[in-house]
């Protein structure tokens, strides 16, 4: 019998969502804390039960939707440059430190205003590993936690469409790359799919161990396999018609 390819699968069972209106931005802002707070303890409880920071409102913030059980079940955010202060650093730089290997030149393509960092992806217990106390907030096991078989194989699928959504908001930003903290098993899993991410410091502590890594606009049309370059299309084609919708 052959095996279902796990992009058509993904948008059988999902949606990406672009959280382009403040009930969107709220739903966000309470599954980060589901996840942050009360599930992994990284970030304190809050009164308002919404996880959110300083770099919030510099970011273009999405969410993952769960099509069988009619509920959010992931998010990610990308951060952009500051508007005002484009040379200030992205958080990725304060958790790296003097082993981040990359020099941000503000008159060339490795200016802060043409790249972004993609931050916050978390992912709801029932959909990341049941072993390890769900201690990721990407998931991280061939144990995914879903009703059918076909939705158990889509991991780490789940990731992988939060990620292809943070790119393609880059893409229709114009930026020339994203960076990321993550754990290197995860970009490990990412290039099974084509998505190509270098790494570009040394390995820190930071809520387990994790590295930045970095991929460019050129890396991600010339890499992808063509099945997630059909997802990428069928995400960005939501995304536009979104953005119209809300204009």
């Amino acid at each position: 019998m052959t095996e279902s390819p796990l992009a058509p699968l993904f948008e059988r069972y999902f949606s990406v969502v672009p959280a382009n209106t403040g009930n969107l931005l709220e739903k966000v802002y309470q599954l980060r804390h589901q996840v942050y707070c009360d599930e992994l303890g990284y970030e304190q409880q809050r009164a308002s039960q919404l996880e959110l920071d300083e770099y919030d409102k510099r970011s273009i913030h999405c969410l993952l939707f769960h099509k069988s059980s009619q509920t959010y079940v992931g998010c990610i955010r990308l951060i952009l440059a500051a508007s005002q202060k484009p040379d200030m650093p992205f958080p990725f730089e304060h958790a790296c430190g003097e082993s981040l290997q990359w020099d941000f030149d503000s008159s060339a393509a490795t200016s802060r205003r043409k790249n972004g960092e993609i931050s916050r992806l978390a992912i709801t217990a029932n959909f990341r590993r049941r072993r390890g106390v769900a201690s990721v907030p990407d998931g991280g096991s061939e144990n995914f936690d879903a009703s059918t078989e076909n939705e158990r194989r889509l991991f780490p699928t789940v990731a992988l469409g939060l990620y292809v959504a943070i790119a393609v908001i880059g893409l229709n930003q114009g930026l020339d790359g994203v960076f990321a903290m993550m754990e290197p098993r995860l970009a490990r899993q990412l290039r099974r799919f084509g998505i190509l991410f270098q790494q570009v410091g040394a390995e820190v502590d930071h809520r387990g161990i994790r590295a930045p890594f970095f991929i460019s606009r050129d890396k991600i049309f010339n890499n992808l396999k063509p099945e997630y370059r059909v997802l990428l299309n069928n995400i960005q084609n939501q995304f536009n018609l979104a953005s119209q919708h809300v204009q």
